[in-house]
Order: structure tokens, then sequence, then C-alpha cells
């Protein structure tokens, strides 16, 4: 099975980058996100794993949100099987 880049961390992390970006968000506020979408670790609260397929919105273009995250402090780098 194939590694591919991911991120894992808290949510509350990964939603503060998308807000400092700029990122898209649909009418209620919620930010767009598309490709696989993040998922919480073991089912436990706000850590999240994020794959390499999932990406964001700015002004309509996608950028891949784990590559982008993997370039902060935030949580960690890490491989998704």
């Amino acid at each position: 099975m194939a590694q591919r880049d991911g991120w894992f961390g808290m949510n509350r992390e990964l939603l503060h980058y998308l807000d400092i970006v700029g990122a898209d968000k649909d009418p209620e506020g919620k930010f767009i996100l598309g490709g696989a979408p993040p998922t919480s670790f073991m089912g436990a609260g706000e850590e999240l794993v994020v794959p390499e397929e999932t990406v964001y919105y700015c002004a309509g273009e996608p950028k891949k949100l784990a590559s982008a995250l993997r370039t902060t402090s935030y949580g960690l780098a890490v491989k998704v099987y």
C-alpha cells in the first residue's frame, strides 16, 4: 500500500489556518473542503488526520490542505496509508 503525505493535529489549528489564509466559506460560514475529508483520529474529539487528497479553496482555486499545514508549526507531518 502506498504512503501519502498527510497531517495530524487539532481541529482548532486547522480552522485557524483556514481563517488566516482567507479560505472560501459556504453561505452558512463553514469552510469549503473537497477531496477526501479530514477524519477524527480514532473518533476522539479534536484530533484530526488530513489526507493528501484534501483540498481547500481560495477564490475558487483548490489548494492542498495537508501540504499547506505541513509548512506551519501546527501538528505533525505524517504518512497516511
